[in-house]
């Protein structure tokens, strides 16, 4: 196979949320700094038996997804910050939060792909770091849902 010069830089990646239900989006962006997928593993089970040297494996279900996004702490007027919309949400007796984003950076309705993760909060870091390197604070928050989905195009971002 021929080596691609078609790889993309996760430097322009949009990154969206929404706390209502994909009603409103927010860009964070500009406060983002990384997206990590994990999770979605499938399960795999294996027997042996008295005539045969191999085993017989069989595919499971799947695992849920896990959705970690780095962002950049900012302190707003009024908490209308973006760590303060997620702290409500992970305070929050139903902690729903809808996450999509596109690698590319690509706008709604580009033919890039974007992927999604509609799911529960279950994690908030509080902001932290250390007084020596100057480094901006960063917190992260994790969304756990049953699939990261992958679509041609944002269908709900604006």
């Amino acid at each position: 196979m021929t080596q691609t010069t078609e790889g993309l830089a996760f430097t322009k990646a949009q990154v969206w949320i929404s706390d209502d239900a994909k009603v409103t989006w927010f860009n964070i962006s500009g406060v983002g700094a990384a997206v990590a997928p994990s999770g979605g593993e499938r399960s795999a089970g294996e027997q042996n038996t008295f005539d045969g040297a191999l085993p017989i494996v069989k595919g499971g279900d799947r695992a849920s997804s896990t959705l970690t996004v780095r962002f950049v702490y900012t302190e707003e007027a009024a908490d209308t910050g973006i760590f303060d919309m997620i702290r409500t949400v992970h305070a929050s007796e139903s902690p729903s939060l809808w996450v999509q984003y596109s690698p590319s950076g690509a706008p709604a309705g580009d033919t890039f792909f974007w992927f999604s993760a509609d799911g529960v909060l279950i994690n908030l870091t509080q902001p932290g770091g250390e007084a020596g390197p100057g480094d901006p604070i960063l917190c992260e928050f994790v969304v756990k849902c049953a699939e990261l989905a992958k679509d041609t195009a944002s269908l709900d971002a604006v």
